[in-house]
């Protein structure tokens, strides 16, 4: 079983963002999301492949109700050695302390960082200061952990080949193994939709270029659109459910799956105290199919026979291959397909959006 654990505090919402997230919660508030959240968790049984926290900014806690909830997962969710614990942590919320309980519980640290230049934060929303930036990654850095994920945004207003490729100078000071890298496309909802406009997509692919480049050097490869990893550290949580792996998620927002239907918590942290039911997401069984055949295919692996037939309820694999080489002959030069295997080429990934749209139709 793959565990999802949404953490909806922040201490402000940053431009781009629409996660769910409260940014005036008072302790009462989190005291009550602590007190439901470790009472769901002490009734899981099925052993933890892995566990993610994610949020709004689980690192918004202080440092003693920090390892107090780590404690509770830890113990409540039946973890064993190889369990993948992964949590996402803002920078400016990090102290030493922290960082020190976060290195006893957890195996993969997802940092926020989104850029190394103040002024490309400050235009994003983003309210960490320089010396809190460096003086945190510092101390992860130190601390070194298993596992250590960095997170930046392209595509900024304003931001040109050459930025963007300083922005790999300032990361290599670091050990971090993961990096994952979004294009900056403010959803409605967000502060800056409608405010930024990102650049156009031919500058978005030289930037893309400028990330394989540089990361390539070193020893980081794409493995997925967004992704890029060293050989063996990729986000096991993630690939588990880009392949229909099963999810529970705990929290206000957060989703399961179950292998057949999707159910969603109220985006609400009081309904969702309240008791709120999830909201469910149930298609025909061949919908949800093409919909985790689709979404695994942002991945460079994409599909093999071994691992669609490990996908719950799957159907043929040669139904697959037909759905796949029907696509193809749309999108030509799209689509590597072989006997064990269909996945896309680089021109398939860049267009990826484009081509689940057909194989969702």
């Amino acid at each position: 079983m793959n565990y999802y654990i949404h953490v909806p505090f922040c201490a402000s919402k940053c431009g781009y963002c629409v996660f769910y997230s409260v940014t005036d919660a008072s302790a009462e508030l989190q005291k009550r999301y602590l007190e439901k959240l470790f009472s769901q968790l002490e009734t899981q049984t099925e052993k933890a492949e892995t566990v993610y926290i994610g949020g709004g900014t689980p690192t918004l806690f202080d440092a003693e109700t920090l390892a107090r909830f780590l404690d509770k997962i830890s113990t409540s969710l039946p973890c064993g050695e190889e369990t993948e614990i992964s949590i996402e942590a803002n920078p400016e919320t990090l102290t030493r302390e922290k960082i020190a309980v976060l290195k006893k519980h957890v195996t993969r640290l997802s940092t926020g960082v989104q850029s190394f230049f103040p002024e490309v934060r400050e235009l994003l929303g983003r309210k960490c200061g320089q010396k809190q930036l460096e003086s945190a990654l510092a101390g992860i850095a130190e601390a070194g952990f298993p596992h250590w994920n960095c997170d930046l945004i392209y595509a900024v207003p304003g931001r040109g080949k050459e930025d963007w490729g300083k922005e790999f100078d300032f990361l290599a000071r670091y050990p971090v193994d993961h990096v994952s890298c979004y294009s900056l496309t403010p959803e409605e909802g967000a502060r800056l939709y409608g405010k930024l406009a990102p650049c156009g997509d031919a500058l978005a692919a030289e930037l893309e270029e400028v990330t394989r480049s540089k990361l390539a050097e070193r020893g980081i490869g794409q493995y997925e659109v967004s992704n890029y990893a060293r050989p063996g550290c990729e986000c096991r949580h993630n690939v588990n459910v880009w392949r229909g792996g099963l999810l529970r998620g705990f929290g206000p927002s957060a989703s399961s799956f179950d292998g057949r239907d999707r159910a969603t918590e109220a985006a609400s942290l009081t309904e969702w105290l309240a008791g709120a039911p999830p909201a469910a997401d149930r298609i025909a069984p061949g919908a949800r199919l093409d919909e985790i055949f689709a979404v695994n295919l942002r991945t460079t692996e994409g599909w093999t026979k071994e691992l669609w037939d490990k996908v719950p309820h799957a159907d043929l694999w040669q139904v697959r291959r037909e759905k796949a080489e029907a696509a193809a002959k749309r999108f030509p030069g799209c689509f590597v397909i072989a006997p064990q295997r269909i996945k896309l080429a680089r021109k398939g990934l860049d267009f990826w959006d484009t081509i689940a749209e057909e194989l969702l139709s």
